[in-house]
This record gives structure tokens, sequence and C-alpha cells, in this order.
């Protein structure tokens, strides 16, 4: 299975694919779509859009995993939801289910502490896809911080069973 996780922002959305077979997690690619504050808000949405369709179209994943948002102040959460509309409309146009997850669960999954910090979170990574540099910056730490989060949660066999009670 390969999963795009996806830490949407609006100055910085992080992005990181990866595959997962009986052998573990392997990284595949990451990265970080930057857009400037004193861009139009349209541009910095459509920067952000054509980085992540492109990401879709040249590697394929079979499901997009997106941290939910968790903003303190209306404002900051508004354009949070700006970006990741954008980042989800991509994996819409080409149909790929998305998964979200709340930031304190990826943290509790990837760590085994939902409070966990940054440094905590860059070598936990490091260690489950098995690479010192692949989380190269907070963004794309957290963006494979969440496809891990999905591949553990699509692993479990109560998810499963949940799933299938639907």
């Amino acid at each position: 299975m390969r999963i795009l996780g996806i830490d949407p922002g609006l100055t910085s959305t992080g992005y990181g694919l990866i595959d997962v077979d009986d052998h573990g997690f392997k990284a595949v690619e990451g990265g970080v779509v930057r857009t400037k504050s004193d861009q139009p808000m349209e541009q910095r949405l459509y920067s952000i859009y054509s980085v992540i369709r492109d990401v879709i179209s040249e590697f394929r994943p079979d499901v997009v995993a997106v941290e939910e948002l968790h903003a303190r102040f209306a404002k900051t959460a508004l354009l949070l939801g700006h970006a990741r509309g954008v980042a989800v409309m991509a994996a819409g146009e080409a149909d790929i289910p998305v998964h979200n997850y709340q930031p304190s669960r990826a943290k509790n999954l990837v760590t085994g502490s939902g409070r966990a910090d940054k440094q905590q979170m860059k070598q936990a990574i490091a260690v489950h896809l098995e690479t010192p540099d692949a989380a190269k910056n907070e963004h794309v730490a957290d963006a494979f911080s969440i496809a891990i989060a999905h591949a553990v949660m699509s692993q479990s066999s109560a998810v499963a069973a949940i799933e299938a009670s639907k």
C-alpha cells in the first residue's frame, strides 16, 4: 500500500509518501509546499493544490491521510481549512480515498505519546522509516507521522472489524 500523508498549512504544507509492506514502512518522497504571505490567497492555494496534485499524479498513492485541524483561533482554523481543502480536493480529483487524523493521535501511534515534541517525532519517524534523514523538517515529519498513523490503523484488526460493521 502507498500512503500520502499531508500536514496542511497555508505557509508550509508538508507531504510524506510511504510504501507499506510485510517488512514495514519505506519513505518514498517527502517535501514542503511553501507559499509567501504577501501572495494573494488564491495563488497560495493554487500552489498547494498543484504540487499535491503533481505528487499524486507522479507517485499514485492508494490512499491519502490528512492531519485534521487543530487551531485554537477561528481565523487560523479558517486559513488552515483552505489549505486542507485544496489538498483534499487534489485527492478527490484523483478519486483517492482520504482519511483524517488528529495530530495527537498520530503522535501517539508513532512515538507512544500524544505529547511528543518535534525532536521526538523526527527520531521516531527515522526509526519507523529506517532512514535517519527522512524527516527533513517539522512539516515533513508531521506528514510522515500522519501516513504512518494511517498505516498502523489500517493494519489493525480492531479497525477492520469496526469498518466491516458500518
